[in-house]
């Protein structure tokens, strides 16, 4: 039996379900798939995957706080909205923190419907604005709200209905600990009388530094190019100063798609020359491959005897594309810089790509001026680009069967002109009479 003068939310854990090494095990697995999501969203729905097995609650919410998102007119001085799980997209203000006053911890009051859905909004509100556990129980026609529960607090049903456990991050510097809260994990119908120990203080930081972590990497760790985070807030600014400058600044966004990634994944396993268990590596090493092309070609392009461009900035984007950033490039050299980093990439060797259909590891291109119809502001622009990256992945997953179809669809370039893409060629220029 647990302690019951054991303080926190660790007291909810049995001991004979969860001790052990097998236990650990699940919990240090958990924790570092966690850490490698990738993305903010992936990371999201790995922390939702993994605590709810750690934990063997029926759901989670996870509420995150943006200091830049601004509450409403009765909300209070922060909001926090749910990124992931249950209840994706609904907000928990400073405001619920003060609704049902009567509603004291330890004080049960008769149930109904909107007093439950009410007591579960404190009991987060709470957690985050004190940064302590709470919990509410609802069942026997009694809510209760729970502050640092423990086990004899439960109304009989062996779970807890909602458990709301703070996340803040923690940075040591010198002799002061930087602490800033970062959100609310909220578990529902989380089983009580169990016992994780001392994994109660790592659990809580870990998981914030995840949530963290995601928002601010500059640079992605496998690629070394910028972050697509970073490479959208670029964008923006640079958006921005287009549209400030009335598009005397020029410049263009391009989109670069490793083509067939999954179909050369798949290719190195069929060779039978590449470890299965190596092939994950052999993956990444052609993605980093590809984006040292990236960046080379972004920092380095000849625009004529004594012009060079090296401003480019470019960032990955999802899996199997990244985006560069081209700043005061005219029309009539997209094109150009598109064959020549066409040209890089199939010139760089990378393991059993003789063994492709298309005979090399190549890349798509898709060049966007600013701005073009349809892609004006950085939201267009970005949703653009996405739209075109799953159009080329699945044109070139539906033809990976034929040959001669997928060698016609992959390296090809194209510039977005007057709302669709034509080749570099046929590119008239729509802001040419601006």
């Amino acid at each position: 039996m647990a302690d019951d003068k054991q303080s926190g939310w660790t007291r909810f854990f049995r001991k004979k379900d969860l001790a052990g090494e097998d236990f650990f095990g699940k919990v240090i697995a958990g924790l570092a798939r966690i850490f490698e999501g990738g993305d903010e969203e992936e990371t999201y729905r790995q922390i939702r995957s993994e605590v709810k097995q750690i934990f063997a609650c029926d759901d989670i919410s996870l509420f995150a706080y943006d200091p830049d998102e601004a509450p409403g007119g009765d909300e209070g001085d922060w909001v926090l909205t749910v990124k992931s799980g249950f209840g994706e997209g609904n907000r928990v203000s400073q405001g619920d923190a003060r609704v049902l006053p009567d509603l004291l911890p330890g004080r049960p009051i008769k149930y109904s419907e909107l007093v439950a859905q009410q007591a579960a909004l404190k009991a987060i509100a709470l957690a985050f604005e004190e940064n302590t556990f709470y919990g509410c129980d609802i069942e026997q026609n009694k809510v209760v709200l729970l502050k640092e529960p423990r086990p004899e607090d439960d109304l009989g049903s062996g779970d807890l209905s909602v458990l709301a456990i703070p996340l803040q991050y923690g940075n040591k510097v010198g002799r002061v600990l930087e602490q800033t809260r970062v959100g609310v994990l909220a578990l529902f119908k989380t089983p009580v009388r169990r016992e994780l120990g001392e994994l109660e203080r790592g659990m809580r930081a870990l998981l914030a530094h995840a949530l963290v972590s995601s928002s601010c990497v500059l640079r992605d760790p496998v690629t070394r190019l910028y972050t697509e985070a970073h490479l959208r807030d670029e964008v923006a600014r640079y958006v921005n100063m287009f549209d400030l400058t009335g598009g005397q600044l020029g410049g263009a966004f391009v989109v670069v798609m490793v083509d067939c990634l999954r179909l050369y994944k798949q290719t190195l396993e069929a060779t039978g020359k590449v470890d299965p268990g190596d092939v994950s590596h052999k993956v990444s090493e052609a993605l980093r491959g590809v984006a040292q092309c990236v960046w080379r070609r972004a920092r380095d392009h000849q625009l004529g005897p004594n012009e060079e461009l090296r401003c480019g900035l470019p960032g990955r984007i999802g899996h199997q594309a990244f985006g560069v950033l081209l700043p005061l490039v005219k029309p009539f050299e997209l094109g150009m810089w598109c064959t020549r980093l066409s040209q890089d990439v199939i010139a760089h060797h990378f393991e059993a790509e003789e063994f492709l259909v298309t005979g090399d590891v190549t890349v798509s291109l898709r060049a966007i001026p600013f701005g073009a119809s349809g892609a004006k502001t950085p939201a267009e622009l970005f949703a653009l680009a996405r739209k075109v990256i799953d159009e080329l992945e699945a044109e070139q997953a539906k033809a990976r069967r034929d040959p001669a179809a997928l060698t016609a669809l992959v390296k090809t370039i194209r510039v977005w002109d007057q709302g669709q893409w034509v080749a570099p060629n046929d590119y008239k220029g729509e802001l040419a009479g601006a």
